[in-house]
Parts: structure tokens; C-alpha cells; sequence
């Protein structure tokens, strides 16, 4: 069995395409949530996978055993605490500030019984348990800090089983300067990455960031990106759950997503304010604002300047239906490139650079005015733009395919895995 652990939204991306291209070759497998707060039922590639008969459960669900009354106390408590967070989200009745702090709350004890759950019950034996009752035979997570959840134990049962680890990708690093967030840092990268045994990473940027930070190079493979991989473009666009309303193409409207990188990443916020601005006031466009899923409490950032929050629609369908996509440092111009659509590369609003840019992957935007003026110009040609094909190309060879003249990078992964398993 080869069992893939998932936390997030944003990991999820990464590693259901590479457990649903296992599941079509044959393989066993199964994928277990380690966060009990989120939602997996609601999920729509989880679901997918769920129907093709994948095993998707919470992890604690499937291992916890008979552990006594105290044990089920605390587990039902948890459960309770964090179905009442849900509940609490503000709405326009009620007084909105009560809401959030009764759903912060709860969501705070929830987050308490779980610490009292995985302290006092989730230990090495408990992780020997669940590899030994599922014959695991090779245990994936994404790039995530052992600390977190219940990974370093379920590594340090492994290693001792000698069952191989494997962290994949939950992102794409795109940023050329490395100090681009507070907390990325050699010693934070040494500690999150030391205790697997094999690191899959997209491109070859990442592998060579980690090698400087001091992860031994004989541990990094580049296999490019399964979350932009042709074959999972092609399947989850016909299983992406479809929130924008079918309207009738005008020749004139030029539909445009404005899809922010992260605030701490050296955003310039001023800025950004005065771009939300002149998005919402030009004629002829219609636009929708998506900020960046780990915007967290951040987000109030993106509020009041009268342009559509898209938080609850898709990535994947609002790149199909944009005709052009407006990005900082995201990787989502990634799946815009790879549709063939229009990318602008608002520059000014961080003080990063990115690989796109320098492979001449995208239209390249310096300040509002160049914005709007691109802007009018995709209103009378939906294609018209200065880069070249060849930029694009280079761009997605590099990240998407890692750098390889081969495209299956879905079988890359499978093959991978699959030869490095224990037996």
C-alpha cells in the first residue's frame, strides 16, 4: 500500500494527481488527512478519488483503536469544537464580530483536544501500528515540517521499519532572490527536509536553494510539477465543481483574474490598494480578485475595493474562464501559460524577481499605467501580446516537465516511487 498524507488545500494540489495516477496504474493505495480540521468531505479531487475506490478517510478515524473512554471524550470534543467553528462563520446576520470570536474560539479548542490527542495518544507505537496494519510499503507527504501534525513520528516509525519516505511538492518556487519571506531560513529548510529520504522538487531553482541550504543533493530529485502536468489538466477540468454562471460572450468584455501572491512577500500594499482601484473602474472588463489560499487573516487586505472575491471559485476555472490572468508571484501563471492564455506580470507590486520574467514567459508590467494600457489593448486583440512562444515554452519546460525533454510527468512520479518502495 502506498499511503500519501495531505494537511491542506494547497498540498492536495500537489499530491492527488500523483495518488490518482498510481491508482490507474494499478497500485494500491490510500490517502489519509492528518488535519482534523479540514473538510475532506467536501473535497472535490478527494471525492474523485474516494469514487475510484482510493481509500480517503482521516487518519485517526482508521488507526485509533480502542483506546478507552478518555480518548473518546476528547475525540468527540474535538470533532464538536472544530464542526462548531464552521458553524460561526460571520454572514450578514448577527453581529459579525461576535461571530468570528465565538468561531475562534472554538476553533482554539479544538485545536487544544487535538494537542491532548496527539500528545497523549498518537505516539511511535501508535505510527508502527498504522504502517504494519495498512502494509505500507512507502509513505508520501508534501514539503512539510516533521514537527507538524503527526509526521515526525509516522517518519521515525518508518525508518525503523525501513519503509522508504518521500516529500513532494506542494508549490513551485519561482522566486529568483531567496529572501523572499521571514521564515525561510537554511536552518528551517535543514530541519523540514532532513528527515525524509528521498525530496522530489519541481524544478531544478528548488533543488539548488535546498542544496545551498545544506539538504544533501543525493536526497533531491527534480520531476517537475504533477499539479500542471498535461494529463492532470486534462482530468480535473472535467471534475472541477463549476461556480461561475454560463453568460453569453461579448467581443467587447475582455474577462480578467487578478489572482495576488501572498501579503509577506514583500508585497507593496499601497500599491496593490491602487491596482484593486483601477481594476474596478475600467469599462469593458469584467474582472474577479482570487487572493492567495495562505492569505489567512490577511485577507481583509483585498476587501472594499469593489471587485468580486473569487476565494470560493476555483483556480483551475477561473484560468478557463478568464481570456487574460494577472498574476505577482503565484504559479498559478503556470496553468495560464499552459492554456495559452495572455499573462501579465505585475512587477511593481513586490520587490522579488521570478524565473518567469527572466525566461520571458509573460508581459511584464512596470507600474498602473502600463497596466491599463495593456489592458486596452487585450480589449481589441484577446491575443495580442509581446512575448514569444519560445519564452513560454522554456518557462514550462523548466518547471512544469523539470527540465526534461519528456512530458509524462505523472509517470515520472509513479516510476519513482514505485522503484524506490519497500518490499
Amino acid at each position: 500500500m502506498y499511503l500519501f498524507f495531505v494537511r491542506h488545500f494547497n498540498d492536495i494540489d500537489h499530491l492527488i494527481p500523483v495518488a490518482w495516477k498510481m491508482k490507474k496504474a494499478n497500485h494500491s493505495v490510500a490517502v489519509y488527512c492528518m488535519n482534523p480540521r479540514y473538510d475532506y468531505r467536501s473535497d472535490y479531487r478527494l471525492c474523485f478519488l474516494k469514487d475510484l475506490g482510493v481509500t480517503v478517510d482521516y487518519l485517526y478515524n482508521q488507526f485509533d483503536g480502542h483506546r478507552g473512554r478518555l480518548y473518546e471524550l476528547l475525540n468527540s470534543a474535538m470533532h464538536k469544537a472544530y464542526a462548531g467553528q464552521k458553524r460561526f462563520v460571520p454572514h450578514s446576520q448577527g453581529p459579525q464580530l461576535s461571530k468570528r470570536l465565538l468561531g475562534y474560539l472554538a476553533g482554539q479548542a479544538g485545536t487544544m483536544f487535538y494537542k491532548l490527542l496527539r500528545f497523549g495518544y498518537y505516539d511511535i507505537r501508535w505510527a508502527r501500528s498504522i504502517l504494519e496494519k495498512s502494509g505500507a510499503r512507502a509513505i508520501c507527504f508534501d514539503h512539510i515540517m516533521p514537527g507538524l501534525y503527526v509526521v515526525g513520528n509516522l517518519l521515525k516509525a518508518a525508518q525503523e521499519m525501513s519503509i522508504p519516505s518521500f516529500s513532494l511538492p506542494h508549490g513551485v518556487l519561482l522566486y529568483t532572490n531567496e529572501a523572499t519571506k521571514p521564515k525561510a531560513t537554511d536552518a528551517r529548510r535543514l530541519a523540514k527536509f532532513n528527515g525524509f529520504d528521498y525530496i522530489i522538487v519541481p524544478n531544478r531553482l528548488r533543488k539548488d536553494l535546498l542544496v545551498r541550504s545544506g539538504v544533501s543533493a543525493e536526497k533531491i530529485f527534480v520531476l517537475g510539477c504533477a499539479r500542471y502536468s498535461d494529463e492532470w489538466l486534462e482530468q480535473n477540468k472535467k471534475i472541477i465543481p463549476r461556480r461561475i454562471e454560463a453568460t453569453a460572450n461579448s467581443k467587447n468584455i475582455l474577462k480578467v483574474v487578478f489572482m495576488p501572491s501572498k501579503p509577506q512577500c514583500h508585497a507593496d500594499l499601497g500599491r496593490l490598494s491602487t491596482t484593486c482601484n483601477l481594476l474596478a473602474g475600467m469599462k469593458n472588463i469584467d474582472v474577479m480578485i482570487k487572493p492567495h489560499t495562505r492569505a489567512g487573516g490577511e485577507k481583509h487586505l483585498f476587501e472594499g475595493n469593489n471587485l468580486p472575491d473569487a476565494s470560493h471559485i476555483l483556480t483551475a476555472e477561473l484560468c478557463d474562464w478568464a481570456d487574460v490572468s494577472l498574476v505577482v508571484g503565484s504559479s498559478v501563471i503556470t496553468e495560464a501559460l499552459m492554456r495559452k492564455k495572455p499573462a501579465l506580470y505585475l512587477k511593481y507590486l513586490h520587490a522579488n524577481t521570478t524565473l518567469f520574467e527572466e525566461l520571458g514567459a509573460c508581459w511584464t508590467i512596470h507600474n498602473e499605467n502600463e497596466l491599463e494600457n495593456a489592458l486596452m489593448s487585450l480589449q481589441k486583440n484577446k491575443t495580442g501580446v509581446p512575448y514569444e512562444a519560445a519564452g513560454v515554452l522554456d518557462y514550462v519546460t523548466e518547471v512544469v516537465y523539470g527540465g526534461r525533454a519528456e512530458k509524462d510527468v505523472l509517470g515520472n512520479y509513479e516510476n519513482f516511487i514505485v522503484g524506490h518502495a519497500g518490499h
